[in-house]
């Protein structure tokens, strides 16, 4: 009897030896996704894209070229997107008239289809949320990383490029830190068109 325990024993450390605890493996693996995420979408330009708000009007990211714009990805029924939402709304009634444009892409549409935006209707009217809500499309969703983690929120600067990058939920002075240097940024200059070909000089 005491052979066989030891021997199991034996098995058991060799196991854990070689297998590592899989709460780890899910850190890594999150440290890794973060990282590649960072690299890929960090200081280089915001995918543009044109969506509708609630009220059905069209909003395309290039009408806001000059501004500060945080691009901020929720759900209804994320808690997180509800902890940090009235931060982002007194960020808004803080720094809307120096250039911040706060933009909410809510995502309930492709995450939880089924609900048919009455909770997203709710979250508006619970929070009262003063800026922009548009509608995520799957177009919209893969060219911002099918954003791995909600809410997601990136910062993009008045040159139209990405700043920063707010994985998961984030207190309201962490936001009003990043935004700040950036609306003290003069506006970059507006593009000269191009000169005719073959105009004579």
């Amino acid at each position: 009897m005491r052979k066989t325990a030891g021997v199991l024993g034996v098995l058991v450390g060799l196991a854990l030896a070689i297998v590592p605890p899989a709460a780890d493996d899910l850190r890594a693996q999150n440290r890794d996704l973060k990282a590649q995420f960072f690299s890929r979408y960090l200081n280089r330009p915001a995918p543009p894209f044109t969506l509708k708000d609630v009220s059905g009007k069209v909003a395309r990211l290039a009408d806001y070229r000059g501004k500060v714009v945080l691009l901020n990805f929720w759900f209804s029924t994320c808690f997180p997107c509800r902890q940090e939402t009235p931060d982002l709304v007194t960020l808004h009634n803080v720094h809307h008239e120096k250039g911040l444009m706060i933009l909410g892409v809510n995502t309930d549409r492709l995450v939880m289809p089924e609900d048919d935006g009455a909770m997203r209707r709710k979250f508006i009217d619970t929070y009262k949320i003063p800026y922009p809500v548009l509608i995520a499309d799957w177009e919209v969703y893969k060219a911002y990383g099918q954003a791995p983690v909600q809410p997601i929120s990136f910062l993009i600067d008045r040159s139209g490029k990405i700043v920063e990058i707010f994985w998961g939920a984030y207190p309201g002075p962490a936001f009003d830190r990043a935004v700040r240097p950036h609306l003290a940024a003069s506006p970059p200059p507006p593009a000269r068109p191009s000169s005719a070909a073959g105009a004579s000089k």
